[in-house]
């Protein structure tokens, strides 16, 4: 008998040991459900659009002539980023050998030869006012002759989500240029690339 009573005193210690680990405390939970992800977007426009911009279509050009035109680029996107000009290329073609061409030296005519791009001056810069004139807020990307191009620039022009700033093109053809760019033509490609900002 004494077996059984010590039997049941086991059984019982062991049920209240159960219980006790099972008895619980003070306690709250809060949920945290819907948590999305959504990426932003990068979108540049360049004169509104997002085609093709033609700025200059120069015809008959002379020494002593110049021009200005401005690129809008505008950050339509939602993200803040930054402009840089990204690939450029130059074609210069000498369409004719006229006789007063030759008597100026040159001895090249044809696809690829000409010389209009090596003498003519340009400058592009961030035109913070639009009206084509370095006045003292401006960043000068590039000033000297249009050959003289490097096929891209890191002009890191900052835009942020829905800004737009301008990029103008000054060019001129100095008076001392001679019959050797007469018949000539250029051809200036550029694209402009905008980059997130991290």
């Amino acid at each position: 008998m004494k077996k059984i009573v010590l039997s049941v005193a086991i059984i019982a210690l062991s049920t209240t040991v159960i219980v006790g680990a099972t008895r619980a405390y003070f306690s709250d939970t809060e949920t945290s459900t819907g948590n999305t992800f959504a990426a932003g977007t990068l979108d540049l426009n360049l004169d509104g659009a997002d085609t093709n911009s033609v700025k200059f279509t120069v015809t008959n050009t002379a020494p002593g002539a110049s021009g200005t035109s401005y690129w809008t680029v505008k950050n339509v996107g939602s993200l803040a980023g930054y402009v840089d000009l990204a690939s450029i290329a130059k074609t210069n073609d000498d369409n004719l050998c006229t006789e007063p061409e030759s008597t100026d030296g040159d001895t090249t005519c044809g696809a690829g030869q000409g010389e209009l791009g090596a003498n003519m001056n340009i400058t592009i810069f961030v035109d913070a006012d639009k009206d084509g004139v370095i006045d003292g807020g401006e960043t000068t990307l590039y000033t000297g002759t249009l050959d003289g191009l490097a096929t891209s620039y890191d002009a890191n022009l900052a835009l942020a989500a829905g800004a737009e700033q301008y990029v103008s093109l000054n060019w001129s053809i100095p008076t001392t240029v001679g019959n050797v760019i007469q018949s000539d033509s250029v051809q200036l490609d550029m694209s402009f690339q905008l980059g997130q900002t991290i």
